[in-house]
Parts: C-alpha cells; sequence; structure tokens
C-alpha cells in the first residue's frame, strides 16, 4: 500500500517571533512522517530561547500533506493533553474542541485551503492572504483583508496591529500576538509576517 502524504509546515510562528525552521526539523525527526505531536508544557524549551517567558503565548502552523501543489486539502489536528497533534486524521472538531492553555502557551493551527480557496482582492489581486491569526482567534473579515494585501501590494504604508485594525479583542486585557500568512499570485512560497498588538506591521519580506 501506498504511505500516507507526508507533513509538510509551510510556516510556523510562536510568541511574535517565526519558527518555521524548528518546526520543519520537529516534522523530519517525527517518526511518522504524517504525523507530528507537539507538548505545549515544553515548548520552552524545544523552541528555545522564549521569546517572552511568563506570556501567555499563541503557537501558529500553516501545513499541508503531500508535496504537489495539487494536493486535496487536509484535515486539522488537534490539542489534547497538553500536546499538539498535527495529522489528516483529526477533525476539525476535536481541533476546535481541545484548544486549551498549557504552561503558558495556546495552540492554534491552520491548513492551507481548509475552507476552500486562498483569499484574494479580486480577480486582479497579485496577493493571497492564507490565514491571519490575532490572539487565539482567526480573522476572516473581508475589511481586514483587504487592507494586508494591499500592504503586501504596496499600495498603503505601515500598519497598526491594534484590535481596531482587527475589528475584535479576543482577549480583553491581555497583550496578543498577530501572524499574517500570504504568497503573491503565481508564487509557491508561502511567507509569515508575525509580531505584537500594538506594534507596526512593517517587518521585511521578500517577493518571489
Amino acid at each position: 500500500p501506498q504511505p500516507p502524504p507526508a507533513l509538510h509546515i509551510l510556516a510556523a510562528t510562536w510568541g511574535g517571533v517565526t519558527v518555521t525552521p524548528e518546526l520543519r526539523a520537529l516534522a523530519r525527526a517525527s517518526p511518522d512522517p504524517a504525523r507530528l505531536t507537539l507538548d505545549l508544557r515544553s515548548l520552552h524549551r524545544v523552541l528555545a530561547p522564549d521569546p517572552a517567558p511568563g506570556t501567555l503565548k499563541v503557537l501558529t502552523v500553516l501545513y499541508r500533506f503531500g508535496g504537489g501543489p495539487d494536493d486535496g486539502p487536509a484535515d486539522g489536528g488537534g490539542v489534547g493533553g497538553g500536546t499538539v497533534t498535527l495529522s489528516r486524521f483529526a477533525t476539525g472538531e476535536q481541533m476546535r474542541a481541545q484548544l486549551g492553555q498549557r504552561r503558558n502557551v495556546l495552540g492554534v493551527h491552520v491548513r492551507l485551503e481548509e475552507e476552500g480557496p486562498a483569499w484574494r482582492a479580486g480577480p486582479e489581486g497579485q496577493v493571497e492572504i492564507l490565514a491571519v491569526l490575532y490572539g487565539p482567534q482567526r480573522i476572516k473579515t473581508p475589511e481586514v483583508l483587504a487592507e494586508l494585501a494591499k500592504f503586501f501590494e504596496g499600495k498603503r504604508g505601515q500598519i497598526r496591529t491594534t484590535n481596531a485594525f482587527f475589528r475584535t479583542d479576543p482577549w480583553p486585557y491581555k497583550r496578543k500576538t498577530w501572524s499574517v500568512y500570504f504568497r503573491f499570485v503565481g508564487s509557491t512560497r508561502v511567507q509569515v509576517v508575525t509580531g505584537w498588538e500594538d506594534g507596526a506591521l512593517e517587518v521585511p519580506w521578500n517577493r518571489d
């Protein structure tokens, strides 16, 4: 029988920093190439140095299964018992129900094209917004996605990453991180920018 499609980490963030190389290394070292389990209780050691010791942080991972661009969407993973599992066999219901806090870490993960094609600002749009997370919440508000697309297309200047910009406050009285996963139309390279609430979206990025 054919082996199951391998897990591919496209990009990942934790506590306002990019941890894509570290997550890819963990996936390569996993005994099961189609599954990765992370212990949230020891994440601060695995992904050392801790970017914000003692602060509630969010781990976000964008991933897919198989290597080709024509692969279908995969199921999401889940969080339970202090662990995050990225697997094509876990259901979306498990993913939502099992999201929980362990040692100041919250795991949120998103699969590529999980709900249809990537968002873009009309047929002439040059940027595909794959996923936006603010704190533990997935942001899907079209007005917010449109402003982010304009930024990456060079059509607007700096963005202040505030509750007002994201049009929500998923964690009142807590300082939150944000992560934006995107790619340019015609490119296969997924890029991510991340930071903390009240900061500025002006992180350097590269066009493929």
